[in-house]
């Protein structure tokens, strides 16, 4: 790559926000495509796709600047299952593993932690259990604001960037969402 002030410009904000670009792909990336490629590789594909599209990195100056490096590395994702998943290639279906967690199931497993201390691992594993049960029972738009505040670690202005709201909306959307998990925690095990 030529060094020019653009590839300078944004080798400083990439490094600004790797770790959490990172993050974002290894919780989001199938088990499938995990067998054919690691979430460093998809960053590398990610930064690579990003020198492509500095001209929309640098306009909308009122978009925050994760909130598009995201955007570009959730296309690259879809890109590489397209590529690998989807491909007529050898099928990355048939090498799933079946006793593979989603992608996001750590990260959930990690929330449910927090829900109280943890004694032992059994009320841990009991926990994680229950948060299960209830995410399964969360709207997609509800789960998708606690993904963004608690395992992308989005602010209340990324968040509502990243969705396309207003802060405020973005504000009450995370507050009525983590009251519909308590409250469904609560009715799942009322003596928690």
């Amino acid at each position: 790559m030529v060094e020019t002030p653009e590839n300078l410009w944004l080798a400083e904000i990439w490094l600004e926000h790797r770790e959490r670009l990172l993050r974002l792909l290894a919780l989001r990336m199938p088990a499938a495509l995990q067998r054919r490629m690691s979430a460093e590789d998809l960053l590398q594909e990610s930064y690579l796709a990003c020198g492509r599209r500095v001209a929309f990195l640098q306009g909308e100056p009122e978009l925050p600047m994760y909130v598009k490096l995201r955007r570009i590395a959730l296309q690259t994702l879809t890109d590489m299952e397209r590529r690998h998943l989807a491909a007529a290639k050898r099928d990355a279906m048939k090498e799933q593993n079946p006793e593979d967690d989603e992608g996001m199931a750590d990260a959930w497993a990690h929330f449910a932690d927090t829900i109280s201390s943890p004694r032992t691992h059994l009320e841990r594993l009991e926990r994680q259990a229950l948060a299960r049960r209830v995410l399964a029972q969360l709207s997609d738009t509800d789960r998708e604001i606690l993904e963004l505040r608690h395992f992308e670690e989005m602010g209340n202005a990324e968040c509502a960037a990243a969705l396309g709201i207003e802060s405020k909306a973005a504000s009450i959307r995370y507050v009525r969402a983590l009251k519909r998990f308590q409250e469904l925690v609560n009715r799942e095990n009322p003596y928690a």
